[in-house]
């Protein structure tokens, strides 16, 4: 089988809009799995709670376009893999149950909600 070309990787990688503006902390709130396969090699990866919290809280206010970029492959260290989601796109009725648990979540991991856009800020005076 020949070698894919940049221009088909890039195309294969395309992350539809609404996940790429998407932020990992949203995966956790909306209890994604994501799920990660290296155009090169073929490995594949899978994201779950436990690896959010973990090895990925650093990442966790990233997009994932900007994760997608940054992202190599353990096995051959290929870039640009082919990532998606399981998953509702929107939590619906579900919403402020899981806004409350993934703040809860977040405190549990020793991580500020607010941080990461959650939970209640005062408003700035301005004078």
């Amino acid at each position: 089988m020949p070698e894919s070309s940049e221009s088909d990787r890039r195309k294969a990688a395309a992350l539809p809009d609404w996940f790429a503006k998407a932020r990992l902390v949203q995966a956790l709130e909306y209890r994604w799995e994501i799920y990660l396969r290296c155009q090169f090699c073929g490995a594949t990866k899978t994201w779950r709670r436990d690896i959010m919290l973990g090895r990925l809280r650093k990442s966790l206010n990233m997009t994932f376009a900007e994760i997608q970029r940054r992202a190599r492959c353990e096995r051959c260290q290929g870039a640009m893999p082919i990532m998606g989601t399981s998953g509702p796109q929107e939590p619906g009725s579900c919403a402020d149950v899981w806004r409350r648990e993934v703040i809860e979540v977040l405190l549990d991991a020793g991580l500020s909600p607010a941080d990461y856009g959650y939970g209640w800020r005062p408003q700035a005076h301005v004078r």
